[in-house]
């Protein structure tokens, strides 16, 4: 997973998640990755409207999207 988060990244490729917040919850987002660090990603969050940081380890599964930055976000 961490390979496709970097490619995503490195592409400008929006991913669709499916994460686990801290309080168990799961939701389902399309986040636009700005940076990555060994633990965490971060990026502009569709559902949240807003720059985000998510635990790669809380991270169930994600999927590139095939679509680019000028396509549809506006944010950033």
């Amino acid at each position: 997973m961490r390979r496709m988060l970097i490619r995503a990244l490195e592409h400008k490729k929006p991913i669709e998640i499916v994460y686990l917040s801290a309080d168990e919850t799961i939701t389902q987002r399309v986040v636009w990755l700005s940076s990555m660090t060994e633990k965490t990603v971060t990026g502009y969050c569709s559902m949240r409207k807003q720059t985000r940081s998510f635990c790669v380890d809380r991270i169930l599964s994600c999927r590139i999207l095939p679509i680019s930055r000028g396509n549809s976000h506006t944010a950033g």
